[in-house]
């Protein structure tokens, strides 16, 4: 599972949606992510690796003047090493102005980190939803493209 400890694939999960909850998604990402990671947004290639995910997404996450964590809906599939999520975060921005973020978030994990990450909102995020991603994660490997 992990080689860098003994936790269980479900027990790494938890440590990330806790960082997440807790408003320290930049910590949650140098943590879990894999060097090689590949990060989607509705299907389209976000970040090739997690240099290139994290320099997308650090400006966004540092100028938060406060960060509200609220992660729900949390399915685990030890078998597979895939977990699926809500991401209903709300973060204050520099103007004082809060904003709500609603995505799901798909991971494909190995050896402790995660390999890929799917993240989707809008349209695309009813449609997987509506088609049972929350409940069987693992059935959606290919993302929404399987099953347009």
């Amino acid at each position: 599972m992990n080689t860098s400890s003994n936790s269980t694939f479900a027990e790494l999960v938890e440590q990330q949606v806790q960082m997440l909850s807790a408003g320290r998604p930049l910590d949650a990402f140098d943590r879990f992510f894999a060097s090689a990671g590949k990060m989607y947004a509705n299907d389209e290639i976000f970040a090739k690796d997690a240099n290139e995910g994290r320099r997308k997404q650090e400006p966004f996450i540092a100028s938060a003047k406060a960060i509200r964590g609220v992660i729900v809906d949390l399915h685990i599939s030890e078998a597979n090493e895939i977990c699926v999520f809500r991401n209903q975060t709300s973060f204050e921005a520099s103007d004082g102005r809060w904003h709500q973020i609603d995505g799901l978030c798909w991971q494909q994990w190995c050896n402790g980190r995660i390999s890929e990450e799917r993240y989707y909102d809008g349209e695309k995020m009813r449609d997987l939803i509506s088609i049972g991603i929350l409940s069987t994660p693992e059935a959606f490997r290919n993302g929404l493209r399987s099953y347009s």
